[in-house]
């Protein structure tokens, strides 16, 4: 196994293989980027174990953190220190236009493991995508919790997206299938947006 299987294992965060399992994902996806990366952002503190993973796994990136400090991180997460050497951590709510501002635009990785309310994600990736350079990847974990009756029962976030892949593809029925032609005609976000990937409880967004 990968360094990152190691890193997870380490810091105990909850993307090891014997809890979510997510760092199958991101070894796969994001060993390519692990020497050239310059900038990745985490939405989501919690217990510190992830930033604290990242820090080590992109050897020669800035590393951000938005936190939004409220009762989750007092009770649940027991208010664990953000004293780390060299993360960057950003106070306020990633669904908020005013937290992202005079953050930088071109990370190559944002990760959206905030609050896990489908609202949120969606707000948050609003925000959040126009932060990500051409290429980059950005990921929203734990999209079963949508499922759960604490967060809303409802499968939003994925109509959410098959919504903005529909909008891609229907300018296409008057240009011959050339996707070129009509690019221009999409509408929002859904013009941004190179390719689309689905894992078990999360969902990838590659900017075009």
């Amino acid at each position: 196994m990968g360094n990152l299987f190691k890193l997870a294992e380490l810091y105990n965060t909850d993307k090891k293989m014997a809890d979510h399992g997510y760092v199958l994902m991101y070894e796969n996806l994001l060993e390519e980027k692990r020497l050239t990366a310059k900038r990745i952002l985490e939405v989501g503190f919690g217990s510190g174990a992830s930033v604290k993973m990242w820090l080590d796994y992109f050897v020669n990136a800035e590393v951000y953190c938005i936190e939004y400090f409220d009762k989750e991180y007092t009770d649940v997460w027991k208010s664990p220190s953000t004293e780390i050497q060299e993360l960057n951590v950003v106070r306020g709510d990633s669904t908020k236009e005013d937290t992202w501002r005079g953050l930088p635009e071109d990370f190559d990785v944002i990760i959206d493991d905030g609050s896990h309310f489908p609202q949120h994600q969606i707000a948050t990736f609003l925000n959040g995508f126009k932060h990500l350079k051409s290429r980059g990847l950005y990921f929203i974990e734990d999209t079963h919790c949508s499922f759960e009756e604490i967060y809303g029962n409802t499968d939003m976030i994925y109509k959410w997206v098959f919504d903005m892949i529909i909008k891609q593809q229907t300018p296409g029925r008057n240009y011959g299938g050339n996707f070129y032609q009509f690019r221009n005609a999409i509408d929002g976000i859904a013009k941004e947006i190179y390719s689309y990937s689905f894992y078990k409880s999360v969902i990838v967004f590659e900017k075009a």
